[in-house]
C-alpha cells in the first residue's frame, strides 16, 4: 500500500488505526510495548499481572477485529484503502525489564515466548487470530477455536501447533467473517519472524 499511497496518508492511516488498537488494549489492561512500522507489540502479565491475562489478550484481539471492521467500513465509504491484519498470541515465561544503554532505555520483554508470538503473527492471514497450545490451555472453555495445520517456523525444530480463535462461546451462528476465518486454513509453511528478539 505504501508504494502507491502518499507517505502522509499512510502515516495518518496508521495513527488512526493504532488509536483503535491502543484504546482496546488499555480497556483490557494490556501494555503497549512498541510500534514497528505497521505492527504493534502488546503484552499482558508485565509489568502488571492478572490471573486471566491470556483471556484478556484474546478478548482484546476479538474486539480489535470488530473495531477494525467498523474502521474499514468507514474508509470504504470514503474511497480510501482499508487495513487487514493478522494477530498472533503466545503465552509463556519471558524476561521483562528496561533494555538499552545508559543514554536511552525502554521497557520491553524478550525470550522464546516473544519470538513464537511474532512467528504466529507473521503466519496469520487477514482476519485470523492465531494462538498457541500454551495460550489455549489458559482459556478454559470461553472461546470457540479451530485447530489449523502446524506452522513450521524458522528456528524451531518442531512445528508449532496453532489454533484460530473464532469468537466467544455463547454467541449465535458465525458471521461471514468468522466463517471465512475457519475456511481459510493455514497450510504448513516456513515463516520468517516479523521481529527477532
Amino acid at each position: 500500500m505504501s508504494e502507491r499511497t502518499p507517505p502522509g496518508d499512510v502515516l495518518q492511516m496508521l495513527n488512526e488505526y493504532f488509536e483503535i488498537v491502543v484504546e482496546t488494549v488499555f480497556r483490557h489492561e494490556g501494555t503497549v510495548d512498541k510500534f514497528m512500522g505497521d505492527e504493534i507489540m502488546v503484552i499482558w502479565g508485565a509489568p502488571v499481572e492478572h490471573r486471566d491475562d491470556p483471556v484478556r489478550a484474546v478478548s482484546a484481539a476479538l474486539e480489535i477485529k470488530t473495531e477494525l471492521k467498523r474502521f474499514n467500513q468507514q474508509r470504504t465509504t470514503e474511497n480510501r484503502p482499508v487495513i487487514n491484519i493478522g494477530i498472533g498470541i503466545n503465552t509463556g515465561k519471558l524476561v521483562a525489564g528496561y533494555i538499552g544503554s545508559s543514554q536511552t532505555m525502554s521497557y520491553s520483554v524478550i525470550g522464546d515466548t516473544v519470538n513464537t508470538a511474532s512467528r504466529l503473527c507473521a503466519a496469520a492471514k487477514e482476519g485470523q487470530i492465531l494462538i498457541t497450545e500454551n495460550t489455549l490451555k489458559c482459556l478454559g472453555h470461553l472461546f470457540e477455536t479451530v485447530e489449523f495445520e502446524p506452522v513450521r517456523a524458522k528456528g524451531k525444530f518442531e512445528p508449532i501447533r496453532v489454533f484460530g480463535v473464532i469468537r466467544e462461546k455463547g454467541h449465535s451462528s458465525p458471521t461471514a467473517d468468522e466463517q471465512e476465518a475457519v475456511d481459510n486454513e493455514l497450510q504448513p509453511r516456513s515463516v520468517d519472524p516479523a521481529i527477532e528478539v
